[in-house]
Formats: C-alpha cells, sequence, structure tokens
C-alpha cells in the first residue's frame, strides 16, 4: 500500500513546519517497522509472509541451487522428501540421467574393464548403456551404491559380445539369485535393473529387481 506523506513548500517556514516535519518522519519510521516484521537488513532474511507472488525466483548466489521461472522448475541440488509423498498429477516422470559414453569395448580398451564408481565416489548415472564387439567377454566392475540408488544396464549395440556386470572388488555387496557373482548381456535390448538395498546395517547391497534376457552365473 502507498504511503503519503505533506509536503513541505519552499515558502514554508521550517520552525512552523515542525510538527508537519515530526509526522512525516513518523509516518516513515511507522512504516519502515512494519516492513521489518518481514525484512531483516542485519540478518538478510525475509520471514512471516503469508503470500509471494513473483515471475521468478533463484535461490544460490556464485552457486544457483534452484531456478524457477515462466518456462522451468530447476533445481540443482539434492532434494529430500520426509514425511509426505510426491504425486504426479497429469504428467510423467522422466529419467534423463544417461552416462553420455556407452561402455563398450572401445571405451575401455585393452584392458576390456570399466569401473563404475570408486572406492569413494558412488556410481554417478542412472542409466548406464553398454555394448561389445570384441570376441573377448568385456567385464564392467559395479562399485558399492547408495541406500535406494538405482542402476539400468542397456545393451544398446549390435556387436553381440559378452558384457559380464560384477562386483568392482571383494566386499562390494552384490547379491544374485542362486549365489551367482556375474550379470551377462550380450544382445541388444537385454537390460538389467539394479537397486541398492539396506542389508540392515545401514549398508546397501545391490539386488536384481528387473530386467529382461540377461544371464546369471
Amino acid at each position: 500500500m502507498a504511503i503519503s506523506v505533506t509536503e513541505i513548500l519552499g515558502t514554508d517556514s521550517l520552525s512552523g513546519s515542525r510538527i508537519v516535519i515530526n509526522d512525516n518522519f513518523n509516518i516513515l519510521a511507522s512504516e519502515i517497522n512494519a516492513m521489518e516484521v518481514y525484512f531483516s537488513p542485519s540478518a538478510g532474511t525475509i520471514t512471516n509472509l503469508n503470500n509471494l507472488q513473483t515471475d521468478a525466483l533463484r535461490v544460490g548466489l556464485s552457486t544457483v541451487r534452484l531456478d524457477i521461472n515462466a518456462s522451468t522448475f530447476d533445481v540443482i541440488a539434492n532434494v529430500n522428501v520426509e514425511g509426505g509423498d510426491i504425486n504426479l498429477n497429469g504428467g510423467g516422470l522422466t529419467r534423463n540421467n544417461v552416462d553420455p559414453q556407452t561402455l563398450d569395448d572401445t571405451y575401455a580398451g585393452p584392458s576390456m574393464t570399466i569401473g563404475v564408481g570408486t572406492s569413494t565416489a558412488l556410481p554417478p548415472y542412472t542409466i548406464e548403456r553398454v555394448s561389445n564387439t570384441a570376441s573377448s567377454s568385456l567385464t564392467v566392475e559395479l562399485w558399492a551404491g547408495k541406500i535406494g540408488q538405482e542402476i539400468f544396464f542397456a545393451y544398446t549395440g549390435t556387436g553381440g559380445g559378452d558384457v559380464d556386470i560384477t562386483s568392482a572388488v571383494i566386499g562390494v555387496p552384490f547379491v544374485l539369485p542362486g549365489g551367482g557373482t556375474t550379470i551377462t548381456m550380450n544382445q541388444q535390448g537385454q537390460t538389467v535393473h539394479l537397486l541398492c538395498i539396506d542389508n540392515g546395517t545401514g549398508n546397501g547391497d545391490w539386488y536384481i529387481i528387473g530386467g529382461t534376457g540377461y544371464t546369471v552365473a
């Protein structure tokens, strides 16, 4: 709401306008105090608003963590949902965390071994494309994941060579049916879906929860 103060003209006496001047200062002080209920210049915070309407919102200074505008809603940080559900109404869920590199014999080089994740870093992608045109098997070594993390391996090439997905090192939990240690795919269209599940001690084990055409040995 706009505020108004009484104008003091150049022809007015300052001493005679003392009451008007004081009233103007009181009006301004009252409005500033009313705003400082919500804005704290010293703390740099805004609180207790009942409604905020804006065309855009950005959170983060040197590094943007949230960017909302007329066309997108981008969250560039981890999101934790506690005590509630995520409901998708009128839309779908799109997984687009795809490794830009296909894990194949060319990428692996002479070692014919590729690591997914490391001893100090989680596997970084949700979807991994694999393929193999060589006569020898390509080994994909999967490292430990975060509880609740999912990984999809999809054989996208037409080479037909074996791709063996196995544990990176002894001690990285890899729980397969029948006590197997290796998942093998060798045909375009084959997939395997893995989920990291709490083993009851706060550590995660990789389990197969879906897929098609793969074998376990």
